[in-house]
């Protein structure tokens, strides 16, 4: 199609090719891929106490990325059962799982874990050995399995929330980026792995999708022969090999895009060329063409 796209944004395009859930997963595949990073992390675990210097490091890094696996899983999770409101949903998405601040824990969990388990072995963890003989061994190793976890957790969660905060605060002037409502980002849903929050663009009170942020996640123009247009995007299997996998996903009007039923494409497809967001039928102009617009399975 003749389209550039920035190197950043080709990488955004195939972390979200490379995503550990396709679309259309259910749970129970969610949790079946939470056991297994649950015996990585625990392999982690294990073989950080016999790795130092580099390979320690390394291991480090393995242990927060299977961490942070894991956290993504279980907000997909949280995502799908709608147990929490589409504007708290997205500012969590923001706030923790974006691409600006991915990794950033890890690393800081890689360079401060030697010291943080020399803390642990010089606190009052190391004077439970009555307790471990009264209960077990194995629970006690649990329970400073747990406290390294827990440590983990917290660096991960406060870098990604201190590195969203002051991302947005630099590019865009205001933390109302964070908690403002986008369509794009209701469409999409559990279909994005991360949000990027350099993609974004504030107008007026509203937030927009770039036209080169909707190309790095994937996003397509599909236009019918009677001129209605609509989102498009790649879907993606479990095992299969990429084949007439671009399907319709919203109905846009104007720059706003709201939910259809999916169906694979039927028009001509072309790339973005304008932002797309803001509120979806925020006046009633707006809402009474989307009336007249609808998708068809």
């Amino acid at each position: 199609m003749g389209t550039i796209i920035l190197l950043d944004h080709a990488m955004v395009y195939v972390q979200e090719s490379m995503r550990l859930s396709a679309h259309g997963a259910r749970n129970y595949h969610r949790v079946a891929l939470v056991y297994l990073l649950v015996e990585g992390l625990m392999s982690d675990l294990f073989l950080l106490t016999t790795q130092e210097g580099i390979m320690g490091r390394v291991q480090c890094i393995s242990l927060g990325y299977n961490l942070a696996g894991i956290m993504s899983m279980l907000f997909e999770m949280v995502e799908v059962m709608g147990w929490v409101e589409e504007s708290a949903r997205c500012a969590l998405k923001r706030l923790l799982f974006n691409y600006e601040t991915v990794l950033v824990g890890e690393l800081i969990c890689a360079g401060a874990m030697q010291w943080y388990v020399s803390s642990l072995n010089r606190s009052s963890l190391k004077d439970t050995e009555p307790e471990a003989e009264a209960v077990s061994y194995y629970v006690m190793s649990l329970v400073g399995h747990a406290a390294i976890l827990l440590g983990c957790v917290f660096v991960i969660v406060f870098a990604r929330v201190l590195g969203a905060v002051s991302y947005v605060r630099w590019r865009y002037g205001t933390l109302a980026v964070l908690t403002a409502p986008c369509c794009v980002d209701a469409v999409l849903g559990v279909r994005c792995k991360l949000t990027k929050l350099g993609g974004y663009s504030w107008d007026n009170g509203r937030l927009y999708y770039t036209a080169e942020a909707l190309k790095a996640f994937g996003l397509m123009s599909m236009t019918e022969e009677d001129g209605h247009e609509f989102l498009a995007l790649h879907k993606l299997y479990w095992f299969a090999i990429p084949r007439d996998d671009l399907f319709v996903i919203g109905t846009i009007w104007n720059q706003s895009v709201v939910p259809c039923a999916e169906r694979p494409c039927s028009g001509i497809v072309s790339s973005f060329g304008q932002r797309l967001g803001g509120v979806a039928g925020g006046n009633r102009r707006i809402q009474g063409k989307m009336r007249g617009i609808a998708c068809f399975s």
